[in-house]
């Protein structure tokens, strides 16, 4: 068995399974490109394997490794939020979202921290995520950079309570 994902999207539901697997994923804007003639659109990720974590709720002995999202039939993209003066910026990855287009099919919402945004005009969701190079000791985990507690909020949700 490979040690390897390899994930197909065909539908809002299948792309749930992939935008899962990226969460907290790190990309720049010279990792990404959209290629108009071909109608693709890709992006290397270096994302989390926590599929292969002995326990999830810790960081303890978290790898990562580099995957390539692709995209195929994208005729239009658009993005908010990121400066392209700055192309070796890492993003963070938060959500994929979809909502049906106005002119097209579908738009594919790529969001990340700090509000930026990509988003990706479709007739149809056709999407795959590989896995490439070798898995390895995380550089940086998303312990690293865990969200502050909001005033009022506790760190642990009690469903008795």
């Amino acid at each position: 068995m490979s040690d390897k994902l390899r994930l197909k999207a065909t539908d809002a539901e299948d792309l749930g399974v992939i935008s899962a697997v990226l969460q907290d994923a790190r990309v720049s804007l010279r990792e990404m490109a959209y290629i108009k003639d071909e109608k693709r659109f890709l992006a290397a990720f270096t994302r989390y394997r926590r599929e292969r974590q002995s326990d999830p709720k810790t960081c303890e002995g978290l790898t990562e490794i580099m995957s390539v999202l692709t995209f195929q039939e994208i005729f239009e993209v658009k993005y908010k939020g990121l400066d392209p003066e700055n192309p070796d910026a890492s993003l963070s990855l938060l959500t994929i979202a979809t909502e049906p287009g106005k002119s097209y099919a579908v738009e594919i919402k790529l969001v990340f921290e700090g509000e930026a945004q990509i988003s990706l005009r479709t007739s149809k969701i056709a999407a795959v995520l590989d896995d490439f190079g070798e898995p390895r000791p995380c550089a940086i985990t998303p312990c690293d950079h865990e969200a502050s507690i909001l005033p009022g909020w506790t760190e642990s949700y009690d469903a008795q309570a």
